[in-house]
């Protein structure tokens, strides 16, 4: 693979890498710069042990291609541990001896700086969320969430709070592709579109493939309304939706469960839709709320339901040189709605089932009355045509026909076979709904 050159700050100097673009950061900062504190561990984004600060936000640096941060500041705890914030964290750790085999410890820290640095005063649930994307497998987590309080209330009395690298932000010297040029670059077959790394990062040969940038680029960053839907760039990181002011709650739930903070921080709700999984998380919110996607070559411009983008497992309505560009989620009749992911764990889980559902009554009359489930079958399940069997009635007519309404869906929910069972599948499809139509139509009024 031809070697390219990228520039970045790496722990405060200024810092050129000349080699493979899709080589992992995690691999360069061990292998080509010697910081071994960074450490390997799963290289699937799953441990927390190659946890690093990038432009002020943990990452998972075994997820990251190397090409994908030109201009950016990255901070090891090889830099971090020069602060005073290293100071406290350390001082607290050693003093409630949290620390054991000490493998997870680098990521740890830095990902309770990224924690204190955004919440100084977390109560101890805070913590745990904060810490949930780094596994320790020897202490059990209380003695960490101990020393994690005692730091903070000793930065918070100190006052020391500026000399972090998780504070950060992005280097001026950053440079962004445009749209119109990625578009013209996306006629390539051979580069395939790269926004968080998340997925892509992950399969063996991924360091061996040939990737277009695209997670800098200003339009597929912002998030923008109009008097019909809310906008979102497909570059939107799930943490960066969260966060915004505009996004519907239903899709704030979705987004707040998915993996763990650092993969949060990368991952992109484009990329979420674009590799065509049943168990996409924010996907199923766009295909309940019967959101759009609008699609764009260099050539061409077009705008598509979601539920026509997924053709099959893996399979989506993309043309080779298009690329999705927004995400359009309709502005009202969200607010009445149903959400829950089951899975294996509360963090880092994918879902065995999930399910949402929304439900607009106005008047007296059920104006609009929709259910989507994931990870059941090869493509996320929307049965529009059963859902209208409500829409138009009375409260008392619909409460009527839900035993006919679950009939159907009964009838045309059939799980494929995976990691759980059909049967386990089927019966938790079935519970979730009716749990939806008791809470939400039958005793209409109890409004999250």
């Amino acid at each position: 693979m031809k070697k390219t050159k990228v520039t970045f700050f790496l722990n405060g100097n200024k810092t050129e890498y000349s080699g493979n673009p899709s080589a992992r950061l995690l691999d360069t900062l061990r292998s080509e710069f010697n910081l071994t504190g960074t450490k390997c561990g799963c290289k699937e984004g799953e441990c927390g042990a190659c946890s690093v600060i990038l432009d002020g936000k943990l990452i998972n640096s075994c997820l990251v291609a190397m090409g994908s941060i030109e201009g950016s500041n990255v901070l090891t705890i090889e830099g971090f541990s020069k602060t005073k914030r290293f100071e406290a964290l350390d001082k607290a750790f050693a003093c409630v001896s949290a620390v054991q085999c000490g493998f997870c410890i680098p990521g740890m820290i830095l990902a309770a700086d990224c924690l204190l640095t955004k919440n100084p005063e977390p109560t101890e649930t805070d913590i745990r969320t904060g810490i949930s994307g780094n596994i320790c497998r020897c202490t059990g987590y209380n003695a960490i969430v101990k020393a994690v309080g005692i730091a903070a209330q000793t930065l918070t009395g100190s006052g020391s709070g500026s000399d972090s690298g998780s504070d950060a932000s992005e280097c001026s010297c950053k440079s962004v592709m445009t749209l119109k040029e990625a578009l013209v670059l996306r006629k390539n077959p051979d580069l395939i579109p790269y926004a968080g790394g998340t997925d892509l990062m992950v399969p063996e040969d991924s360091q061996e493939k040939n990737y277009l940038y695209l997670g800098n680029i200003p339009e597929l960053k912002q998030i923008t309304e109009d008097d019909d839907y809310i906008r979102f760039g497909a570059a939107c990181t799930f943490a960066e939706v969260i966060n915004h002011k505009l996004t519907p709650a239903i899709l704030k739930e979705a987004c707040g469960q998915i993996a763990a903070p650092a993969i949060r921080n990368a991952g992109t709700i484009g990329g979420n839709i674009a590799n065509g999984s049943a168990k996409a998380d924010s996907a199923l919110i766009f295909m309940v709320t019967d959101s759009k996607l609008r699609l764009v070559s260099a050539d061409t411009e077009r705008i598509i339901p979601i539920k026509d983008f997924y053709l099959g497992k893996s399979n989506v309505n993309l043309n080779p040189d298009e690329l999705i560009i927004e995400i359009l989620i309709p502005k009202n009749g969200l607010d009445n709605y149903y959400y829950k992911k089951v899975g294996a764990r509360n963090t880092l889980s994918i879902a065995r089932t999930s399910f949402a559902g929304i439900v607009d009554i106005k008047d007296g009359i059920v104006k609009n009355c929709a259910v989507a489930f994931g990870a059941v079958t090869d493509t996320i399940i929307r049965f529009d045509h059963i859902d209208k069997m409500l829409i138009g009635k009375t409260i008392d007519e619909a409460k009527a026909l839900i035993p006919e309404y679950l009939a159907k869906y009964d009838e045309a929910v059939v799980p494929r076979r995976g990691r759980v069972g059909i049967e386990y599948r089927k019966n938790v499809c079935m519970n979730l709904l009716r749990d939806f139509l008791e809470s939400h139509v039958i005793h209409h009024g109890n409004l999250k």
